[in-house]
């Protein structure tokens, strides 16, 4: 990726839109918004603690769970433009609501989440799985290389900087050159989704920050759509 004086300004002008989803640039003078409701990772900072056994089974039995997730999964293959039968990296793939669009559409799709009651439910699918932290994928998967690495709903429980570049480093790893990365997930500001795309572009990814419904604070959804360089 070629340098910019200024990161903002490569990935404003790098923005794509979709007048359906009323898509806008993501990058203001100010300094943005921000949420203002409580968040679980805000609060307990840990998944763990979140996603106890019970929590669990009502995720994996909730069907408006899964109607979200499902269109989640269906729009990031969208961002993704990677062609059917390649093999694809679900990060954080729950029990496998994402997994199981992206079997739909042709894909050979592994699983790795960090909650092994996840991992349970996703390999009762028959998904290949893995148990483990998303920081730590360099590891994982050492020796293995994806066409395509997504994730739904899982990177804003990673919040220092460093273990974001952990995140980063780890994916770089395990995709094949010039493949694409499609991330959805939920910054508490504008400045923290700033911060992630900038770890990203300075760890060997290029690409852009498409925001669907961006000024319905309620349906906003976000997604790092890039490339490995």
């Amino acid at each position: 990726m070629a340098k910019h004086k200024n990161l903002e300004d490569y990935l404003f002008n790098h923005m794509k839109r979709n007048p359906k989803r009323k898509q806008r640039r993501i990058f203001k003078k100010d300094k943005g918004w921000v949420v203002k409701n409580d968040r679980p990772e805000e609060y307990l900072g840990n998944p763990y603690f979140y996603y106890t056994d019970d929590e669990v089974n009502k995720y994996a039995h909730s069907g408006g769970m899964r109607r979200a997730q499902e269109k989640i999964a269906h729009r990031v293959l969208e961002l993704l433009e990677l062609n059917q039968g390649n093999s694809l990296l679900d990060i954080g793939s729950g029990p496998g609501y994402t997994a199981e669009v992206y079997r739909s559409e042709g894909y050979n799709v592994t699983c790795l989440d960090l909650i092994p009651k996840m991992i349970e439910k996703a390999k009762e699918k028959e998904f290949e799985t893995y148990v483990g932290d998303m920081r730590n994928i360099k590891e994982i998967f050492a020796g293995h290389k994806f066409d395509g690495i997504v994730s739904v709903s899982a990177l804003q429980w990673i919040k220092n900087k460093q273990e974001i570049q952990k995140v980063a480093q780890g994916i770089y790893s395990v995709l094949d050159k010039n493949k694409p990365l499609v991330i959805q997930f939920y910054p508490k500001s504008e400045q923290e989704l700033k911060e992630t795309a900038k770890v990203f572009t300075q760890n060997g990814f290029h690409g852009e920050i498409i925001t669907d419904w961006p000024d319905v604070p309620k349906n906003r959804t976000i997604y790092l759509v890039m490339k490995r360089d």
